[in-house]
């Protein structure tokens, strides 16, 4: 059973949400020069929460926002593949299409609301059971008529305040592949840019394919915001994402390259599927990895066009289309049968509020929000607890210099459901 309480606190900023404000008259620079020099001061932005005012901020909650499904289709498929290079081709290809919501150059980056301590969000995707397609034969087999839909289905719940953390998962039942994690965002300011990566409590995403025993789990590399100065702002994306099957014995090593200094961006990526040995296993430069290992590389553009090929036949194919790809719909619970902390719920009055550009209205009910829930913290006797997730190891050790064993190290950031929780929408 997982309870929680927040880390204690290091400094000021971590119980309150700094306020910032802006009315229409200000100048966009001036405030943008004030937030940097804000920003310039903290070391760590990971636990600085700042509350902006409604006319910079995106109108959904942070556990709506940071949703990794922007493809169910693709989700549902990876366990399709009878061979074991083509499912970890499929697991990355689901993975790297999560960033189909900034496939734009120049996307519109708004901050999204600082989820409450308890609060969740729920949805499902209906999508078609289509097989996945091959990288390796020259043609795959499609359904003889009109494939029938299948459901995915996501529970978020945000379990820790400070540091701030919540949990996921995402299943489809009919196909037997499941997702699941934690959010915990580390961020820095490096002089013009907003770095933003996995803090010290997320080791990562997991994916479980039911039908041959295998998970896989991928890391997160590092994003960058920048072109603040310019009011122009861009995402690039920097070091590594790693995926890697224990029982395949697979692992891919997939890298963003070093932006140049002058110059615009060119997003260009490379990776390598290999197959590890005790020597190999954990491995963090690509250029190290055994050529008599490799299965597969893959080159292209994260946001635009990736491209694999796979060594035994030396064929070559597209992986994924960032540009073509769009984010998927989601169904969620009709008003009248959502949770009091339901995201849309919760936040309704200010994210209508925003739409109708009734921007000081909608900064006022967002800071009535977060001083109520500031109050009911301070209120509350006991520890949090989670009401969906349990937790094999506890997210935020009791003792950083306790030792897990191997077994409950691999645990690590991996939520399980509790005891009769089901990943479905509520009915009438």
């Amino acid at each position: 059973m997982l309870k929680t309480e927040s880390a204690p606190v290091a400094n000021e900023h971590l119980d309150s949400a700094e306020a910032i404000d802006m009315d229409d008259n200000s100048s966009k620079l001036s405030f943008v020069w004030s937030l940097l020099k804000k920003l310039g001061s903290v070391k760590d932005l990971s636990g600085l929460r700042l509350s902006l005012p409604a006319n910079l901020m995106e109108p959904r909650s942070n556990l709506e926002f940071w949703n990794y499904n922007d493809r169910p289709d693709y989700f549902a498929s990876m366990g399709d593949p009878e061979n074991d290079v083509e499912r970890m081709l499929h697991v990355l290809r689901w993975f790297l299409c999560k960033d189909t919501k900034w496939k734009s150059r120049n996307p519109d980056l708004r901050k999204p609301y600082n989820p409450v301590l308890g609060e969740i969000f729920r949805c499902e995707w209906e999508v078609d059971n289509t097989p996945a397609p091959t990288f390796i034969s020259e043609s795959s087999s499609t359904p003889a008529g009109p494939s029938p839909k299948i459901r995915v289905g996501c529970l978020s719940e945000q379990i820790i305040h400070h540091p701030p953390i919540s949990a996921f998962y995402y299943e489809c039942k009919e196909k037997g592949v499941v997702a699941r994690g934690v959010d915990h965002v580390a961020a820095k300011f490096t002089g013009t840019q907003l770095k933003f990566g996995a803090g010290e409590h997320n080791p990562g995403v997991f994916v479980n394919l039911e039908k041959w025993g295998e998970e896989y789990q991928m890391t997160y590399p590092w994003a960058s915001v920048g072109g603040w100065l310019t009011g122009s702002p861009y995402i690039t994306v920097s070091e590594t994402t790693v995926v890697t099957c224990e029982k395949s014995g697979l692992r891919c090593i997939f890298l963003y390259k070093d932006e140049p200094f002058f110059g615009s961006a060119k997003f260009a990526v490379e990776g390598k599927v290999y197959r590890f040995d005790a020597a190999t296993k954990s491995l963090a430069d690509i250029s190290k990895i055994p050529e008599s290992q490799v299965v597969a590389t893959l080159s292209g553009q994260w946001n635009a066009k990736v491209f694999v090929k796979i060594v035994a036949t030396n064929t070559e194919g597209l992986l994924f289309d960032l540009q073509s790809s769009t984010t998927a719909e989601k169904i969620c619970p009709p008003e009248d049968l959502m949770d009091q902390f339901e995201s849309r719920k919760l936040w309704k009055g200010v994210t209508d509020a925003i739409h109708k550009k009734e921007y000081g209205v909608a900064t006022k009910l967002k800071r009535e929000i977060e001083e109520e829930q500031r109050r009911i913290r301070k209120a509350r006797k006991e520890p949090f607890e989670s009401r969906f997730f349990t937790f094999k190891t506890p997210i935020i050790p009791d003792d950083d210099n306790v030792e897990l064993n191997e077994a409950l190290a691999k645990e690590r950031g991996k939520p399980y459901l509790k005891e009769g929780v089901v990943v479905k929408l509520p009915t009438k």
